[in-house]
């Protein structure tokens, strides 16, 4: 056989095999969100688009010039899929302006001009950069060091740990602790709780406190419940090894034993706790939101340091509402020192916001494509019930952007919520 035909056929089987593979990446990216396998898609997706508008152009061209040069009909086909490929792949990007429109829109009313005539001189310039979602987010490393596995709860059970991004100078700096996700079920400080962020604002000036807490072991449940939150746990090897099973209460009390070590040890680590910012990605989001909205909550009284203040809320992509009429799968994880209907109230964000003695200001970021906590009944929702009871809250909407968006931290995803995070901590600081 001649050798050249062999190796035109091999490389048109390797185009065709491309071409099939990242059709069905993008079909499940944009109607299949909801599924297990869509959102973890949706995670990478928007930020290989880029890259895969190119590829789709280069295949379609190869394909067309080595079997349907001659052939009208069938190049109007391979031309029309690659066209189609090639639009689901740039359709995020034409939706970043928008996204920004709309952030700097909410910015410009909720602060006026102390938005406008905010000193930036330091942060991010702009709120997304191409050449920065290619070579990385520039972050100086010589501004902060890093003091990892600092026991700060030991139970009899289960020993708790945090890693400390202490900024370079005296201090005593603005704080902000940092929550990891993964479904109550999973998850872990450090590679699981976007270091890269943590890194980002230490070497802005910021004490980042990125801390692990109790687990609920998902062997426990059975049903439905043990299919939903099973998915996560067969991950494996994400979390650390705890003995215990902790329900949702059970976490928040871990986090708040360590607000409690915090004031007792402010000193030492340079902590100022009257500039305390709580930042959390989705379950650590939840957690964030019952710190945020119950640090000075009668219904947790006794779980948090009595000398913090809660200067503002950051959740991402973030479960603000539970519902037993919904499904009472979550019947075993909410479990604790209430009737189990006043549980999921009390480890509701949209319920907490109306009876807190205290609500400081909040800002979400959540992808509009988010199909495991839903951007519309979760993040939005919140929004726009907490601006009609009058709350300082601020929308950042991610655009096509899926769960998790901001674990590649130089996406489109990452950049932005960056800049409007820095820029809302700036601003809350300043008294704004």
């Amino acid at each position: 056989m001649n050798p050249k035909r062999i190796l035109r056929f091999l490389f048109l089987v390797l185009c065709y095999a491309i071409l099939g593979t990242f059709t069905a990446l993008a079909v499940l990216y944009l109607f299949f969100d909801s599924t297990t396998l869509g959102w973890l898609i949706a995670i990478v997706y928007p930020s290989i688009a880029p890259a895969l508008s190119v590829i789709y152009i280069i295949i379609g061209i190869t394909i067309i010039r080595f079997s349907f040069m001659n052939k009208h009909k069938a190049m109007v086909v391979v031309s029309v899929f690659c066209i189609f490929m090639f639009t689901s792949a740039i359709v995020p990007y034409t939706a970043v302006p928008g996204g920004i429109s709309d952030a700097e829109n909410q910015m410009n009313e909720i602060y006026g001009a102390g938005y406008t005539n905010l000193d930036t001189s330091v942060m991010r310039p702009v709120p997304y950069s191409v050449y920065d979602n290619i070579y990385g987010v520039p972050i100086d490393e010589s501004k902060f060091s890093v003091q990892e596995n600092i026991e700060y709860l030991d139970n009899g059970v289960d020993r708790f740990f945090f890693d400390f991004y202490r900024p370079s100078g005296d201090g005593p700096f603005p704080v902000i602790i940092a929550l990891h996700g993964g479904a109550w079920v999973i998850g872990d400080k450090g590679r699981m709780n976007v270091i890269l962020f943590n890194r980002y604002f230490a070497s802005q000036g910021y004490a980042v406190f990125d801390l692990n807490y109790g687990l609920f072991d998902v062997s426990t449940l059975s049903g439905d419940a043990a299919a939903t939150f099973g998915t996560f746990s067969a991950l494996g090897g994400l979390n650390p090894n705890y003995n215990g099973s902790y329900t949702l209460q059970q976490q928040i009390e871990n986090i708040g034993e360590f607000t409690k070590m915090l004031e007792l040890n402010d000193t030492k680590y340079s902590a100022d706790l009257s500039n305390v910012f709580v930042v959390g990605r989705s379950a650590g989001a939840h957690m964030a939101s019952l710190v945020t909205l119950g640090y000075q909550n009668p219904l947790f009284a006794g779980n948090f340091s009595t000398n913090m203040t809660v200067k503002g809320g950051i959740w991402i992509y973030p479960p603000t509402n539970f519902s037993r009429s919904e499904s009472s799968f979550f019947d075993p994880m909410m479990e604790g020192n209430l009737p189990i209907e006043e549980q999921y109230k009390k480890l509701s964000a949209a319920f907490l916001i109306t009876n807190s003695t205290v609500t400081p200001p909040i800002i979400i970021v959540h992808g509009s494509k988010d199909g495991l906590a839903d951007y519309t009944t979760q993040g939005l929702a919140f929004y726009r019930y907490a601006t009609g009871l009058g709350k300082k809250c601020i929308m950042i909407t991610i655009p096509w952007a899926g769960h998790a968006f901001d674990f590649i931290f130089q996406s489109y995803g990452g950049q932005i919520s960056t800049y409007y995070i820095e820029r809302f901590v700036a601003l809350e600081l300043g008294g704004a």
